[in-house]
């Protein structure tokens, strides 16, 4: 089953949402000025083939140059798809971005205080 949600989707344009990539040396909205704005860039990791987006919940707030680098697959800033850097900023970015809509309404998770 794969997860689709216009809401989720539509999140990343939230006045309140920022990048949740935030990669070092190209993130363009790593500070509160949100110079850059947002994106919900999915995360392809062994859960989507090619031409198909993996679930929505498993998708990080980006800036414009974060997903650009995120998805280029080295082409730019040298950013390998699977490298232990990539998934870093993939699982800490997953992680930011599930605890933003859980804090914003958007995901429920039974038994969380």
């Amino acid at each position: 089953m794969t997860i689709i949600s216009k809401k989720l989707r539509e999140s990343a344009g939230h006045h309140d949402a920022h990048c949740m990539l935030q990669i070092q040396g190209v993130c363009g909205d790593a500070t509160e000025n949100k110079t850059a704005g947002c994106v919900l860039a999915h995360v392809r990791y062994g859960n989507a083939g090619f031409g198909m987006k993996p679930n929505d919940s498993f998708a990080v707030f980006a800036c414009g140059p974060c997903h650009r680098a995120f998805d280029s697959n080295g082409t730019t800033h040298g950013l390998q798809r699977g490298s232990q850097e990539w998934l870093h900023y993939a699982l800490r970015g997953v992680d930011r971005t599930q605890d933003w809509w859980h804090d914003h309404g958007m995901l429920d998770v039974k038994g969380a205080k």
